[in-house]
């Protein structure tokens, strides 16, 4: 027999009064909704201007072709990246030809890797142990989806904070 902790903090779910539900649903629809998320503009090329030469970029022109490679130089008007498919060779675009310019960063993928992770984990014990309570079982099955949550948590936060933070997007 096995002991389980019931944590009554960890599976509370809210309950609004039935006059309170759609109100409710409303606001929580106007606060996910893009526009509240989207960030402020990112057509300024002042914040290009500003990125330390060295840094890891992905830009994407307005053709479709993506270079990713190190910051060369940054111009009024052009950027310079250096490739890794053609080392010592740079590539130069101006900037009427860039459409997106990605910022990649180590941290920023640990950190979505972390989080996602987390929220995996916490999921994955979750099902775990009401699988575990439903089927009776003489063992803990929490354990087991615990890091199978986890696991795929982190792959997902991994591959999502992998794409970069948006620098610059032509208007």
């Amino acid at each position: 027999m096995t002991t389980r902790f019931f944590i009554p903090g960890l599976v509370t779910v809210l309950r609004l009064p039935g006059r309170l539900l759609l109100p409710g649903l409303f606001l929580i629809l106007a606060l996910f909704s893009q526009t509240v998320l989207a960030q402020d503009a990112k057509n300024n090329w002042g914040e290009v201007m500003k990125i330390n030469p060295g840094s890891k970029l992905t830009i994407k022109t307005k053709t479709g072709r993506k270079f990713s490679g190190k910051l060369s130089a940054v111009t009024t008007d052009s950027i310079a990246l250096s490739t890794a498919k053609a080392p010592g060779m740079d590539v130069t675009l101006k900037q009427e030809e860039v459409a997106e310019i990605r910022k990649k960063s180590g941290a920023r993928t640990a950190a979505y890797a972390a989080l996602l992770g987390g929220l995996g984990m916490a999921g994955g014990y979750g099902i775990g142990y009401g699988i575990g309570e439903a089927k009776e079982a003489n063992f803990a099955v929490e354990y087991q989806t615990m890091v199978f949550g986890a696991a795929v948590g982190a792959v997902v936060g991994a591959i999502i904070g992998n794409r970069g933070e948006v620098v610059y997007k032509a208007p």
